[in-house]
């Protein structure tokens, strides 16, 4: 057996890693002397759903506060045994962002995620109750490394979560690379694998206590617990990908991207050269001002929209076609498993408001709105139909409800039009005969832009609204919904008094002092999240889990059985609605073909 020792503020703690079946015998006196523990797994990547490919598991880590043991399965049979007895015999179980570990668990050990998600505490969920805010905002992040150096130990966070930079340079490869090539027993590697359970077993400790006690009235720590345990389950099932559609995209926007480059080609030879670019555009006459952090000349997208010449268009549509080929199609592609899948990485608790986010293969965030273009390429099961449900002015109807306002609320109630009554408040009554105001483009802007945190800039780069009309707008917002003027002052003062914030679900929100206009806005977003997420756990609980493909924003993506799509579709529709403070969050589906962009163009067929 191989013995480590590090020390964590002057307290030694130990690292065992099992070399022989002879010192398994040790190990389990550890597990069953210590029904809660810190876990972790180090594998060769992130792609845990491409076994086939390679993807494997290396280590198995367990740990309490001053000691850890590490089985290297990889090497040994028994010591794959021994992991998943130890799984099985843990009363609970500590990991930081441990969805990723309950899937590696599953794929490469045979412990399915039902069996894990029961006993799994994840620090991260707890991180972010008890501040949510990234480093870049002054919080203490909710990555491991960052937040070890927050509450535990800073310069062992540099020392240890810092080193796989310095042993992929150590063995001459990047760090993304190191992962699957650095030796099982590296003694480097292998402290760094051991003290991740110490550390997840002592954040858990820290965190706890200083989670705000009305979140834990509010029952936030199970409700988060359950919401990452069936969007782990969304993530396993993945999304089918129609392989032929994504390859035509990519040859289409291959040959967009060349025509573009040729056009540039007039000017520059690599229109992703910064320095060229600048070349080029200070040869035209062009008088560049705006810089980066580090004080170079910027080329950034700003610049290039301020820029009227030939380079400047070609540029960005070449660089346009370039990044939705890889970013959407190429990543489709390369991301599917052997089933032709792709499974996105769904953070359950994302931004400071805890609104959800999708990355890896899919990222259905950033997609088009409105267009079917990138959603074709992602298809419901075989005798299946692509179904989205989402709720119907969500923010606006938790504005309404949260401020009482009661202009706001007689047009929910009675089924008004509110973006019609903000334009006759900015730009006076309609004429005769009219259905909608001329002007209602810039009231719709505006309150969308007050429930997202913006301003009349935010109107007018939206909905490509006059900046006068725009200021207009905001003004006679102000003017005209005064409950939401009084409770956004309300809110306002209540984190000018304490920092921060509390919603109805108990979640507190931190409120920068120099931004306390936003704590309206993370309000309204904190709000309409937790709705989505309830809809989610209800969904769950009625079923619908097999069916449910991704949470994206306001909206859930189903594949329902094609001849049980209306009833399913309805149903579900039944089950996200929610009347929030006495006002009702209605939720509306949308029925397709197969593919999910289908559902897109039967909308815009009935415009």
């Amino acid at each position: 057996m191989k013995v480590l020792h590090y020390k964590i503020r002057r307290q030694e703690v130990r690292i065992n890693v099992c070399e022989t079946p002879w010192d398994l015998d040790r190990f389990i006196d550890f597990i069953e002397a210590n029904p809660v523990l810190g876990f972790d797994t180090e594998t060769t990547g992130l792609d845990w759903w491409n076994s086939d490919r390679g993807f494997r598991i290396r280590l198995a880590q367990f740990g309490n506060g001053v000691e850890s043991w590490v089985l290297p399965v990889e090497v040994n049979p028994q010591f794959k045994v021994a992991a998943i007895w130890a799984l099985r015999k843990a009363h609970r179980l500590i990991a930081h962002n441990g969805t990723f570990d309950q899937h590696v668990s599953e794929r490469t050990l045979g412990v399915p995620l039902e069996e894990l998600a029961p006993k799994m505490l994840d620090t991260k969920i707890f991180a972010h109750l008890v501040d949510p805010r990234q480093v870049k905002e002054f919080g203490p992040g909710l990555k491991l490394e960052e937040l070890v150096k927050f509450y535990i130990d800073a310069q062992a966070a540099e020392e240890v979560k810092g080193s796989m930079t310095a042993i992929a340079k150590r063995y001459k490869v990047k760090k993304e690379a190191i992962w699957p090539l650095v030796p099982t027993f590296d003694e480097e590697y292998l402290l760094y694998a051991g003290m991740d359970p110490i550390w997840a077993y002592r954040l858990l400790h820290i965190l706890m206590p200083k989670v705000p006690a009305r979140s834990k009235m509010k029952g936030l720590i199970g409700w988060e617990h359950r919401l990452a345990h069936i969007t782990a389950l969304m993530e396993r099932t993945g999304y089918l990908v129609d392989a032929e559609y994504a390859e035509m995209r990519i040859a289409e926007l291959k040959v967009e991207e060349a025509k573009w480059v040729e056009v540039a080609s007039q000017w520059v030879e690599n229109v992703n050269s910064d320095k060229q670019l600048i070349a080029a555009f200070q040869q035209l006459g062009f008088k560049l001002t705006k810089k980066t952090k580090k004080g170079n000349l910027s080329m950034d997208s700003e610049v290039l929209d301020s820029i009227d010449h030939p380079l400047a268009e070609a540029v960005k549509k070449a660089t346009k076609a370039a990044k939705w080929r890889k970013t959407w199609f190429e990543a489709a592609l390369n991301g599917m498993d052997s089933e032709g899948r792709v499974h996105a990485s769904i953070n359950s608790v994302g931004a400071r408001t805890a609104r959800m986010s999708i990355s890896g293969s899919i990222a259905a965030q950033t997609f088009p709105s409105g267009d079917g273009y990138v959603r074709h390429a992602f298809l419901a099961e075989e005798g299946h139909v692509s179904v989205s449900i989402d709720f119907g002015n969500m923010e606006l109807r938790v504005m309404a409800a949260a401020s009482r306002d009661p202009i706001m609320l007689k047009a929910f109630y009675a089924d008004e039009d509110l973006h019609n009554i903000t334009a006759i408040a900015a730009f006076g009554p309609m004429k005769p005969g009219q259905k909608k105001h001329d002007k209602r483009s810039a009231g719709k802007g505006t309150n969308f832009a007050i429930g997202f945190g913006g301003t009349w800039k935010a109107v007018t780069d939206g909905f490509r609204v006059p900046e006068e009309d725009a200021k207009r707008a905001v003004d006679a917002f102000w003017v005209t919904y005064l409950g939401v003027g009084d409770f956004a002052e309300k809110l306002k003062s209540e984190a000018r008094r304490t920092g921060y914030i509390y919603t109805a679900t108990g979640r507190r929100l931190p409120v920068d002092r120099r931004r306390l206009y936003s704590a309206l806005n993370y309000y309204i977003q904190s709000s309409a999240r937790d709705i989505t997420a309830r809809a989610i756990i209800n969904l769950h609980r009625a079923g619908f889990t097999p069916w449910m493909r991704l949470p994206v924003h306001d909206e859930l993506v189903f594949s329902f059985p094609k001849d049980r799509a209306k009833e399913l579709a309805e149903q579900a529709a039944r089950i996200m609605e929610f009347t929030f403070k006495g006002l009702l969050i209605p939720a509306e589906g949308e029925i397709g073909d197969r593919s999910w962009g289908s559902i897109l163009d039967l909308e815009d067929s009935k415009h």
